[in-house]
């Protein structure tokens, strides 16, 4: 059963509402992703191991299974200095964000990934000549001051890893970078598979986090977060995201990705007792707030 079967199906002419309902499922599949990481209990490499390794492998599986014309071509168009950087920055995404999550709160590190539209937005002045009004400056400053207060507070999480916050932001911020980056070069050649590029890049992260673990840590973890994070949570939420745009537009899906830095940290303190801070609650919240209406001014008043 291929997408163009499900579109004729189930949303026959209204791809938008097909492209809505992927991202939205999408997202809502890696919402308990951070939950998993925290119940695996595997230290930063082996974790960074088995999520790269598998997603990896997966989404390849996945990829290679709906492709029915063109396989070559596709496949060469990553064997180019733009799929070159698309997979490097998927790779350092995927060792960042684990790095991340194992060094403080998870709402510390979210809240900077949810920047991604603000470094999307600077990646598109250089990439795109896309210019930037003063209102997009300052939405950039408030979401920086925004990840800030929440930076400021996030020692005081209650059952939070004992890590540095500003550490953890600065992976944050680097992981949110690294996905502008890869979506805002995917989003100028248009000729770039993202999914193969991005197992790519995830089996490299994998590759590294397995040659940095002791061999005693690799196995300790239950097989059901393994299995949930590197097979089902990772690659099947990264392949829904990246279908989405091909029927929806790129306001709605980074509007709806939002919800894993409202959601996510819900989980893991439901599930473990990580609970952030008032004062990182009320900073997420601008983070939150500024990043929506900038994306509504920009993508549905506006046409820049």
């Amino acid at each position: 059963m291929n997408e163009n079967f499900i579109i004729n199906r189930f949303f026959k002419n209204r791809p938008k509402s097909y492209g809505n309902f992927l991202v939205l499922i999408g997202v809502l599949i890696l919402t308990p992703d951070t939950m998993v990481m925290r119940f695996s209990n595997l230290d930063r490499w082996p974790l960074m191991g088995w999520r790269g390794v598998l997603m990896g492998i997966t989404l390849l599986i996945f990829w290679s299974l709906f492709q029915h014309s063109n396989t070559f071509k596709k496949i060469n168009s990553i064997y180019s200095w733009q799929g070159v950087i698309v997979i490097i920055a998927f790779a350092i995404n995927s060792v960042t964000f684990t790095l991340g999550i194992q060094e403080t709160s998870v709402m510390v590190v979210l809240t900077a990934v949810a920047t991604m539209p603000v470094f999307a937005a600077i990646f598109s002045i250089f990439l795109m000549k896309e210019s930037q009004g003063w209102v997009s400056w300052a939405t950039i400053i408030f979401a920086m001051v925004g990840v800030i207060i929440v930076v400021s507070d996030g020692n005081n999480a209650i059952g939070q890893p004992d890590g540095s916050s500003i550490l953890g932001a600065v992976y944050g911020c680097i992981t949110a970078s690294g996905l502008a980056l890869a979506f805002t070069m995917a989003r100028k050649y248009k000729e770039l598979e993202v999914i193969p590029a991005a197992a790519i890049g995830a089996l490299l992260s994998g590759i590294f986090g397995f040659l940095l673990s002791a061999e005693d840590s690799i196995f300790i973890a239950p097989l059901w977060t393994i299995i949930t994070m590197g097979i089902l949570i990772l690659p099947v939420s990264f392949g829904l995201i990246s279908i989405a745009p091909r029927y929806t537009t790129s306001a709605i899906v980074s509007l709806v990705m939002l919800l894993e830095m409202v959601i996510g940290p819900f989980w893991v303190w439901l599930a473990v007792g990580e609970k952030p801070s008032i004062t990182m609650i009320i900073g997420a919240f601008l983070v939150v707030t500024v990043i929506f209406f900038h994306i509504i001014r920009t993508q549905f008043y506006l046409k820049e």
